[in-house]
């Protein structure tokens, strides 16, 4: 890992989203690109063109995959509604057929059921596999039977339709499944071009336009910077249950005070808040080396 460290004591620091928030590291990239372009051809950014192509191929993927999400979830819910309609029409034509075939229901098993042998007990199909085996067999048969000796109800058509729906939308669910799998591999690539491709943009803003110092200006390219959060923390302890009492000054010398001999001991520690960084990741990092500071 190459870093580059700049502007150290800043009192600022660098927000760039990453590939695992792709909606918000393409809005970055755009509004770099937005403002860039804005400036005369010779102060725009050398990376300009590289960035501007990553968009291209980061925005349709991004999209590609969205849309296969949002087309498999809907597929998956009219799955989930169709499957317990199928249901709920299989349980009425047991019934219908326990009823007409009560003294011979091995005659159901050319409608598509399971019959158990010694009790005559007309099975449910047990998942949605066999749910369709079986009304593809139930469908087959009514239609190849005289219309005038068909099952009145449930009625053919609505049988076939759901079955049909329940087919489709199963095709449905796979293949948007498999364009989501394909389309987010594509997208993990660009987005990881995008993000790092966006860094190293940003620390040549710094290092060649804002005179190596990490500033609120650096927001005009899109890159968000905000203040650093101080890492000092206040310094000053309870007093312990064994009359041992803390004070500190400066927060460069600790006083310790046992209370049960009346000693005192002095000791020096070092001061554990760093000065402001620039984090672009692997390609710009101002991190302080805490034993410098002290």
């Amino acid at each position: 890992m190459y870093h580059v460290i700049l502007d150290a004591p800043s009192a600022y620091q660098v927000n760039i989203p990453t590939p695992s928030q792709p909606t918000k590291l393409i809005a970055a990239g755009q509004n770099f690109v937005k403002y860039d372009e804005t400036l005369p051809p010779e102060e725009q950014s050398y990376l300009l063109p590289d960035l501007k192509t990553l968009l291209q191929e980061s925005v349709p993927t991004q999209n590609t995959y969205k849309s296969s999400e949002v087309q498999r979830t809907l597929a998956s819910e009219a799955v989930k509604r169709l499957d317990e309609q199928a249901k709920t029409l299989i349980h009425k034509i047991r019934y219908k057929l326990n009823f007409d075939y009560m003294e011979t229901p091995e005659a159901a098993e050319e409608w598509g059921f399971q019959v158990r042998q010694g009790t005559g007990k007309i099975l449910l199909p047990k998942n949605r596999d066999d749910r369709l085996a079986m009304l593809d067999t139930y469908i087959a048969k009514e239609e190849s039977r005289p219309p005038e000796e068909r099952f009145s109800k449930p009625d053919l058509a609505d049988i076939i339709r759901l079955r049909d729906d329940l087919k489709a939308n199963l095709d449905t669910r796979r293949a948007s499944r498999n364009r989501r799998k394909d389309s987010y591999a594509v997208r993990a690539e660009t987005l990881e071009a995008l993000y790092d491709t966006l860094r190293v943009a940003g620390s040549l803003i710094i290092l060649k336009k804002l005179n190596r110092k990490l500033t609120p200006a650096l927001g005009n390219w899109g890159i968000e910077v905000t203040k650093r959060q101080s890492k000092e923390k206040d310094a000053e302890a309870a007093p312990a249950t064994n009359g041992t009492e803390t004070t500190t000054t400066n927060g460069t010398q600790t006083t310790t005070t046992n209370g049960t001999n009346g000693t005192t001991e002095a000791t020096l520690s070092t001061d554990t808040a760093t000065n402001g960084q620039v984090d672009l990741d692997s390609v710009v990092d101002a991190v302080v080396d805490d034993s410098e500071q002290a």
